[in-house]
């Protein structure tokens, strides 16, 4: 007679925990030592990711402070109000002075000075602005300004080297910065050199929207000049 086969156990077998308790007392014994640990390990995630949060949140208050303030400033800017103008700006530059719109009120800052006849400090802001790494659109006219502001203080050498940085830069002013170191060599009593420079321009841009002004400087200094397209040259 067949007899079943059954699987024989030892009393010492019998004793061995299997695997998945094996595993269940490790993982229990881990957490209850390291309880602390595993607190305070979340603990930190959460600090982490609150402190995050509130830097985020400054840092976008930052932006909306300095923005409303350039905007302040500018507007009082465009009124004529250039001392609030600048009072607005330079409290802007104080407080934010990493931020965009400080780097842009160190431009608008220079035009109120100069335009309150502050001819020393809108100097000194605009060789600022112009020796950082301003955008080549905003770099132009900031050096269209400065040059204005050695032109008005007589300083006509630094005017006409500054003129022509702005012209290099093949910018919307280019045509303008051209036109003004022509008017430069005029004031530094360099005539055949301005008349050079007046045909020059109309040579290379017959219809430009600066011909009336460069023609009649070019009358002042007893010169005329032929209609546009034709050649200038002596």
């Amino acid at each position: 007679m067949a007899t079943t086969h059954r699987p024989k156990f030892r009393r010492k077998d019998l004793k061995q925990p299997d695997e998945f308790m094996t595993v269940a007392y490790s993982v229990e014994d881990f957490v209850e030592h390291h309880l602390t640990k595993v607190i305070a390990g979340a603990i930190a995630v959460v600090l982490l990711a609150l402190a995050l949060f509130l830097i985020y949140q400054h840092t976008v208050s930052v932006r909306e402070r300095a923005a409303e303030q350039f905007y302040e400033g500018f507007s009082a800017l465009s009124a004529k109000d250039y001392k609030g103008a600048e009072q607005k700006f330079e409290v802007l530059i104080a407080r934010h002075p990493s931020s965009t719109a400080a780097a842009l009120a160190r431009l608008y800052l220079g035009l109120a000075y100069f335009n309150s006849g502050d001819l020393a400090d809108a100097r000194k802001a605009l060789e600022d602005y112009t020796q950082g790494s301003a955008p080549a659109s905003l770099r132009e006219l900031a050096l269209m300004d400065l040059g204005a502001v050695y032109e008005q203080m007589g300083d006509y050498a630094k005017a006409a080297s500054t003129y022509k940085k702005a012209a290099d830069l093949k910018g919307p002013e280019s045509n303008n910065a051209r036109v003004a170191i022509a008017r430069v060599l005029q004031l530094e009593g360099k005539r055949d050199a301005a008349i050079a420079a007046y045909r020059d321009f109309l040579n290379s841009n017959p219809y430009a929207a600066q011909r009336d002004t460069v023609v009649q400087a070019l009358a002042n200094l007893g010169v005329s000049v032929p209609a546009a397209g034709a050649s200038t040259a002596p």
